[in-house]
């Protein structure tokens, strides 16, 4: 399907990709009629309408994404490809929950993730080599140096679309393929909040199963579960936060921003606000 694909749109899971898919759904809903129940899975819009493009979600540039063995075979260097990217501290944590309260045994068996992941303490499973912190940062390096090898790449950061959907899901739907309305983006916005999500999830209105609780009765098993940003220190002591930062710090390239003292005051500074 990637070979296929007008346009890509890279990320670890956690990162808010399926937020970004619901968006970008939902304006070509509003632009050509499609059902607005109806996610963006490759090319099933771009069935119902030619004009839509046809955008393959992944979680890497190398193909089986997400697995830790088997060969790699990378994206072509002619697509557009779009990196979406996230604090790899809030990263691993939601990663953890999705583990503990989401994935499915096929899933676990899918992504080579041992069934004992599951009864990992939270602070082992975001320290591991292979599924937490340092295994997205390795990613992330890798993405941030592979994109000067495609015809056109750019990335966004799940924070931006925090503090300005519009102005951010402007700019990625600008490349993925064309301008849209402002209109358009804020009523796709709109549609795609943080609270509205979480309705439509609980009242099971999308079709597709990626927007489902496990559990309804388990805040923890939806798939839109908290969203912050720096959400992390919320679950570790002060020497284990010092421990992730630094983490972060020393072996996440500089580009992204998410190791910078003035970043972090930054965070602190507006959530004690």
């Amino acid at each position: 399907m990637a070979e296929q694909a007008d346009a890509i749109v890279v990320s670890h899971t956690k990162s808010g990709r399926t937020w970004l898919r619901v968006m970008l759904s939902h304006l070509y809903h509003l632009r050509y009629g499609v059902p607005a129940a109806d996610l963006l899975k490759f090319d099933n819009l771009h069935r119902l309408n030619p004009e839509i493009p046809r955008i393959y979600f992944t979680r890497d540039t190398q193909t089986p994404t997400f697995s830790l063995s088997g060969a790699a075979v990378p994206l072509s260097d002619q697509k557009r490809v779009l990196f979406l990217v996230r604090d790899p501290r809030d990263v691993a944590v939601s990663f953890c929950f999705h583990v503990c309260n989401r994935a499915s045994d096929r899933e676990l068996a899918r992504k080579n993730i041992p069934p004992e992941a599951k009864a990992l303490p939270l602070y082992d499973f975001v320290t591991s080599e292979s599924l937490g912190v340092p295994r997205i940062i390795a990613h992330m390096n890798r993405w941030y140096r592979e994109m000067p090898r495609f015809a056109a790449s750019q990335w966004i950061k799940y924070e931006a679309m925090r503090a300005d959907p519009e102005a951010t899901l402007k700019r990625a739907i600008a490349f993925l393929d064309r301008e849209f309305e402002p209109e358009l983006i804020r009523k796709a916005v709109e549609f795609a909040s943080f609270e509205s999500l979480r309705r439509k999830e609980a009242d099971g209105f999308f079709g597709s199963g990626r927007l489902k609780p496990a559990d309804a009765g388990d805040p923890n098993s939806f798939k839109v579960r908290r969203g912050r940003i720096g959400g992390y220190r919320d679950y570790f002591e002060p020497a284990q936060i010092a421990q992730l930062d630094a983490l972060v710090r020393e072996t996440l390239l500089p580009e992204f921003g998410y190791g910078t003292p003035a970043q972090s005051d930054r965070r602190r500074s507006k959530q004690a606000g």
